[in-house]
């Protein structure tokens, strides 16, 4: 009796074994590389309950979210400008796995992230390389971080590894280095400044120009649609506003004679 009840108990757990190393439940951020006996699968297990074959088989997880893999403080990287200046600078690369290529990122790199940041330094010093210390300085960084996205791109998504952005902050150039490019800084938005500050009084100019034109036409055209009969009529309309003045011609042109009928 005891001895059956020891083999139903032990077959009880062998069930309870079997059962849970046949089912694997992945999550949303992640996909299942399946690995039987050693020998790695092309198909991933996606989201949701996956049936699997008991004991020979092993499924390595694999985020797909964005991540993250940063070179700062003192891993941070060190290379040479075009001029030769030594350049300290932190970098920021997010990148993500492309679900469909997870067994591919598992065979052929396994520890990824390993290989991507020596890659990365890699292309890091041969790039920066081709610019001068003031572009990493200025608004020229953001044409080198364009130019570096696209290149560890062209390298990394054949491989699975979707490159998502680039960051370059905390450039640490030397002192005098740094001195001389602010300086050259400041002169340039002061010259930026003086060039609108110019245009703005040539902008003056020509308004008072045209509005000079403008007033000269004006009395030009005022001055030729003047005539004696309209200064005559001009005349007695502003004498005439209290009805106190009478108007008499006289002669052939009408030349006024005024009388004032308040005045005896």
């Amino acid at each position: 009796m005891k001895a059956g009840l020891g083999i139903l108990v032990l077959l009880l757990f062998i069930g309870a074994a079997v059962a849970l190393s046949s089912v694997v439940v992945i999550d949303s951020t992640e996909v299942g590389v399946v690995k039987e006996l050693g020998v790695v699968k092309d198909e991933e297990l996606t989201e949701g309950l996956h049936i699997v074959k008991p004991f020979i088989t092993e499924v390595i997880r694999m985020p797909i979210y964005e991540k993250t893999l940063e070179m700062v403080g003192e891993r941070h990287i060190k290379a040479l400008t075009s001029e030769g200046l030594p350049v300290y600078f932190d970098m920021a690369v997010q990148y993500k796995i492309n679900p469909t290529k997870a067994s591919d990122v598992y065979k052929s790199l396994k520890n990824y992230e390993v290989w991507m940041e020596s890659r990365i330094r890699a292309h890091a010093r041969d790039m920066v390389a081709q610019y001068k210390a003031e572009d990493l300085y200025t608004e020229g960084r953001t044409k080198i971080q364009g130019d570096f996205e696209k290149k560890l791109s062209e390298e990394f998504e054949p491989y699975g590894i979707i490159i998502t952005a680039v960051l370059i902050r905390n450039i640490d150039l030397p002192q005098s280095v740094e001195s001389a490019i602010e300086a050259k800084i400041q002169a340039k938005q002061e010259a930026e400044r003086m060039q609108f500050v110019i245009q703005k009084e040539e902008l003056e100019k020509q308004r008072k120009i045209i509005e000079a034109q403008g007033i000269a036409e004006a009395n030009k055209i005022i001055a030729e649609s003047i005539t004696d009969e309209y200064l005559a009529w001009y005349w007695i309309q502003n004498l005439d506003k209290h009805n106190s003045v009478i108007y008499v011609p006289i002669g052939e042109n009408g030349i006024p004679m005024f009388k004032d009928v308040d005045k005896n």
